[in-house]
């Protein structure tokens, strides 16, 4: 008796398919429409839904970079997902949770922001563009203990809420701790109770998200590893809130102060002008990145104290660097949009031209954004830029980006210590 002749590959695997998905249709008594993913072609040739944190820098690390496809695949914060922004004290995390509220809330979305260390200054926040008392675009709370944020996030989460912000996730006090008598307080609590909390809430806070579309930024601070020890040669310290933050998180940043920058002020005690830090260099590496290729990546941004995110200066550092803004020694050569050129002396010059003249400067944004992610770099632009490689560039030394100055003197050691 002749042997029938195998079907083919792709007609088996179809009939596979339809068997599996009638069983599970007889299985799980929910429609399929509720598991089923059916993903659209164009969906390769448009980004990801995302939130853009307010910082060009930032944006394009996470995923302004083209694929494979010629598409930004996610320049922001990604929707449905769960992001850790983590780092020493005053590296600009904060004021990057902020910046993104304020983003956000600019586009007519909505923010609800937790702040467990109810340590949130309003007119500093007010100052980076959050409608700190609207509060139909911007929901401040400080809950006394780690459920009750949670489970705001979860009410907010399926209200529709667009953006979620965790200050800070180690902060929190887990109910048992917090409900716990004087007579108590000094008894020891058990270790790891609030990393296991978020082990066991995150993954439904998670999937909640995913279906309405919002997003999560959970912010940690450092603490020293516990059993660290001559056996064990990796990191003396890490974020808080525990491996959860790790395994669920789809974009992780680290945030690291590594310089000072000082102008001249009139201090107003002693009448005279003198050197007075106004900002910092703040080195953003992308640890993890499940949405582009930057996983590892280093790049700088500037932070002013008191006005938050410099993405002017960003925006004229990489104008210079592809030649749109021409510069020779201290000097630059502005061509405005009628034509005339003018020529101004140092960084401060330029700023104050930018910002007097919003139009020249969105002109310049406009020029810049193509260059982002192109492949085709010119010798004599990476000579340009050896000197700034030298110093913040991915292959630099780490002695030579400046000292980390979060570890240093007193404070930065209370910080690795701290829970």
């Amino acid at each position: 008796m002749p042997r029938a002749k195998p079907a083919s590959k792709a007609a088996s695997s179809n009939t596979t398919l339809a068997k599996a998905r009638a069983a599970a249709a007889k299985i799980i008594k929910k429609p399929q429409e509720s598991y089923r993913v059916s993903l659209d072609p164009d969906q390769l040739t448009r980004p990801l839904p995302h939130l853009p944190t307010g910082s060009l820098i930032i944006d394009y690390l996470i995923g302004g970079e083209p694929n494979s496809f010629g598409v930004r695949p996610c320049p922001g914060l990604p929707r449905g997902r769960v992001s850790q922004v983590w780092g020493h004290e005053s590296a600009g995390k904060t004021t990057l949770a902020l910046t993104a509220a304020a983003t956000t809330c600019a586009a007519g979305g909505t923010v609800l922001y937790v702040d467990w260390e109810n340590d949130i200054v309003p007119d500093y926040a007010a100052s980076l563009g959050v409608p700190i008392t609207d509060q139909d675009a911007f929901e401040l709370v400080q809950p006394e203990t780690l459920e009750d944020g949670i489970k705001l996030a979860m009410i907010y989460a399926h209200a529709g809420v667009d953006l979620i912000i965790f200050d800070s996730v180690g902060a929190a006090v887990p109910a048992r701790i917090a409900d716990r008598s004087l007579d108590e307080v000094a008894e020891q609590s058990r270790v790891g109770e609030l990393q296991a909390v978020w082990s066991q809430e995150l993954p439904n806070l998670k999937k909640v998200i995913a279906r309405t579309g919002a997003h999560v930024m959970g912010i940690s601070q450092i603490r020293a590893k516990i059993s660290t020890g001559p056996a064990n040669r990796g990191p003396t310290t890490q974020p808080q809130g525990g491996n959860a933050w790790k395994f669920y998180s789809s974009v992780r940043l680290e945030l690291r102060r590594i310089k000072n920058e000082s102008n001249k002020r009139h201090n107003v005690l002693t009448h005279k002008t003198d050197d007075r830090v106004t900002g910092g260099i703040i080195q953003c590496q992308v640890v993890k990145c499940k949405l582009s290729k930057s996983q590892g990546r280093k790049e700088v941004f500037y932070i002013n104290w008191g006005s938050g995110i410099d993405d002017m200066r960003s925006v004229v550092e990489i104008a210079v660097s592809h030649g749109v803004l021409k510069k020779g020694g201290s000097w630059y050569s502005i061509e405005s949009s009628d034509g005339n050129i003018e020529k101004v002396q140092g960084t401060d010059k330029v700023m104050a031209f930018y910002n007097a003249n919003p139009a020249e400067f969105q002109a310049l944004y406009t020029a810049v954004i193509p260059y982002l992610g192109s492949a085709d770099v010119k010798e004599e632009e990476l000579d340009d830029l050896s000197e700034y490689n030298e110093l913040f560039g991915e292959d630099a030394d780490e002695n030579k980006e400046g000292p980390d100055l979060s570890e240093e003197g007193e404070e930065g050691d209370d910080s690795e210590a701290s829970e």
